[in-house]
């Protein structure tokens, strides 16, 4: 909006290029900086589904790619599979950047029905498609309350509950999976647990280094669940 905003509006679906890497900052009513991320780095690979993704992100990819001609675009310019660029996959391609953001006024967000919306109301646009999550984001079930959970407490007005755009990439939403990293093993699992490997440092039938423990008996059952009261 700070480069093209008196530029005719192009409702063409269309990729975005390197130079939109750089976040969009803005300044909410109090005071605070927010920023907002662009589209999801995706290689044409995927885009074509010729990667190793499958599952409904690899289909969505491939929906994506196809609504915005990506082997016609990887051809004009001369890009190959292995390169990547910026696209939109909030919605899996059913949506587009004027589904959310005003053809009219760039400094605002608009509804379905037309009402326009400054950028830290974006929760109500938000909950014109995920009604659920907004219902309970009004209930302080999904998303952060930083302060007071009893507003009651709250008598300086210090609370705030983060936007869904504070915690969600508007362009990318879906949180990118991660790998669990291993429980920690403590003192009763190495006694109640012994099948742990030499890696949590006990053997089976081993105690740990700080027993033995009167309370827990001086034998270890075969199974866990050996002489347990039915």
């Amino acid at each position: 909006m700070d480069c093209h905003g008196d530029q005719e509006t192009n409702p063409t679906p269309r990729f975005l290029e390197e130079e939109h890497e750089t976040p969009l900052e803005w300044e909410d009513h109090e005071g605070n900086t927010q920023f907002v991320q662009f589209g999801e780095l995706v290689s044409f690979r995927d885009l074509l589904g010729r990667g190793e993704l499958e599952g409904s992100r690899r289909r969505n990819l491939i929906k994506i790619g196809e609504r915005l001609r990506a082997a016609r675009y990887m051809e004009e310019q001369g890009l190959s599979e292995s390169d990547s660029i910026h696209v939109l996959t909030h919605g899996g391609a059913n949506l587009w950047c004027l589904d959310c953001h005003s053809p009219d006024d760039r400094n605002s967000l608009h509804k379905l029905n037309g009402e326009l919306l400054s950028f830290d109301e974006s929760h109500l646009l938000c909950g014109q498609c995920h009604g659920p999550e907004f219902t309970d984001w009004e209930h302080g079930v999904h998303g952060r309350t930083n302060g007071y959970w009893n507003r009651a407490m709250d008598t300086e007005r210090i609370s705030k509950r983060l936007l869904c755009i504070q915690c969600h990439v508007p362009h990318a939403p879906r949180f990118q999976g991660t790998t669990p990293e291993p429980a920690p093993v403590t003192r009763l699992d190495n006694i109640s647990h012994p099948d742990h490997g030499s890696e949590h440092g006990t053997h089976r039938g081993e105690r740990d280094d700080l027993g033995p423990h009167d309370w827990l008996g001086t034998e270890l059952p075969e199974h866990p669940d050996e002489g347990a009261a039915p």
